[in-house]
């Protein structure tokens, strides 16, 4: 584990797991990201490789390409993933790979992540924590993410940034209109559908509404949002996660520039929720790159708020 701590703000790295995000505590508050931390000092952890087809949940905020959809269709050392219609899981090297520190400084570091014969590139990732903005009231993480083509050939992705958080947070997507989202029918038969809502000028899902005959609810959400943030609500912390803003056409027309993933049960301990970002779809040609960056931006609240005190706030800023 990698701890980088500046002012009131510390995360938590895991180098060897894909370089991600596990921790993020507000003046030694909660954790706002959803991870187990059972699994943070395990000495084994997945090795990389074309066969390995598990998947470990660590969780937290990690990057992966896009779309899903071709995850396994560039390669050759899988033949069976290239022919078969299951498109799970991530590329290994990309989500579990060592993550070596190339600069450390009291507020920032790069990692260097292996490179990944299964998606042709080699990812970077600059984490830095920024000053506080007195302006909107709020900390501030930096997070970019550059992509290297290893290959000889052009090749074509998106980037796309996940932070899991607590299944019953309170969730936020600024849109126009009911047209501008897609929900998604449950992952499983035997799962019910994620409740949600599209009210004030928000979509959210709300989970705590679930289906009590059901175990377990699910559902994924596109969405095109009419301002460039997804925020969430854990205790009296409220994280905005911000992003720059293109249109559809720049996106591959399998994914949405925002998508939320709802895993809803009874207890918010078994709950999950992704809050995903899609970059434009680009060729990138050999040796090229490219990038994009999410800014996470952490207000406290001094007392506790109503859901209505939180759209409020969002208006505003």
């Amino acid at each position: 584990m990698i701890n980088l701590e500046y002012g009131d703000v510390k995360l938590g790295i895991l180098p060897d797991v894909g370089g991600r995000i596990v921790s993020l505590q507000i003046k030694e508050g909660e954790n706002l990201l959803k991870s187990d931390s059972k699994l943070w000092k395990q000495k084994k952890r997945p090795i990389p490789s074309p066969s390995n087809l598990d998947f470990k949940a660590y969780n937290g905020h990690e990057v992966w390409v896009g779309p899903q959809s071709l995850w396994w269709k560039r390669q050759n050392l899988n033949p069976e993933k290239v022919e078969s219609t299951l498109f799970w899981p991530p590329d290994p090297y990309i989500s579990y790979g060592n993550y070596t520190t190339a600069v450390k400084e009291e507020n920032y570091i790069v990692l260097k992540g292996e490179e990944s014969p299964i998606s042709g590139i080699r990812l970077t990732k600059n984490i830095i924590i920024g000053e506080y903005d007195m302006i909107d009231d709020c900390y501030n993480v930096i997070i970019e993410a550059i992509a290297e083509n290893i290959r000889k050939e052009p090749i074509a992705w998106d980037l796309w940034m996940i932070t899991r958080v607590n299944g019953h947070n309170l969730n936020f997507v600024p849109v126009s209109n009911e047209k501008n989202v897609t929900v998604s029918e449950p992952t499983h038969p035997y799962e019910g559908p994620a409740p949600y809502k599209i009210e004030d000028g928000y979509f959210s899902f709300t989970p705590k509404k679930k289906d009590k005959e059901n175990k377990e609810c699910t559902a994924k959400a596109f969405i095109t949002p009419s301002r460039p943030f997804i925020a969430t609500l854990s205790g009296r912390d409220l994280m905005m996660i911000r992003f720059e803003h293109h249109d559809q056409k720049f996106l591959h027309p399998e994914q949405k520039e925002v998508e939320i993933y709802s895993f809803a049960t009874d207890e918010a301990e078994t709950s999950l929720l992704e809050l995903e970002y899609h970059s434009p779809y680009k060729t990138i040609p050999p040796c090229g790159f490219i990038k994009t960056t999410e800014v996470w931006k952490i207000h406290r609240f001094e007392q506790d708020v109503t859901e209505s005190d939180v759209k409020a706030y969002l208006d505003k800023i």
